[in-house]
């Protein structure tokens, strides 16, 4: 996020029966706090505003309302698990927000 200077990276990897792991690098402390935590989810914690593990945890450690972190784990991980598809996410490159006056 152009906002955030803190890169971040994330990977997700199928560990089948709807379990993906987590791993995120950054150069930001509220965000590693976070990957300490969160190194797995369930499709639950990926499709559920209510018990979503990612965002629950994302309150937890602190992260702002406006960090991309928590939003960006989950379109990864859907990537992975095929929910979204992987041939457009790769052909879009980006997902971005302009603001507008």
């Amino acid at each position: 996020m152009p906002i955030c200077s803190r890169r971040t990276v994330i990977k997700a990897i199928d560990k089948g029966e709807g379990n993906v792991a987590i791993d995120i690098e950054t150069e930001c402390e509220s965000v590693r706090h976070f990957a300490r935590l969160l190194t797995s989810a369930t499709t639950e914690d990926l499709t559920d505003w209510g018990s979503s593990k990612v965002l629950r945890l994302a309150g937890e450690t602190g992260l702002t309302m406006t960090c991309f972190v928590p939003t960006a784990v989950i379109n990864c991980c859907w990537v992975e698990l095929g929910m979204i598809s992987k041939r457009l996410a790769m052909q879009k490159n980006t997902i971005c927000m302009r603001f507008v006056d």
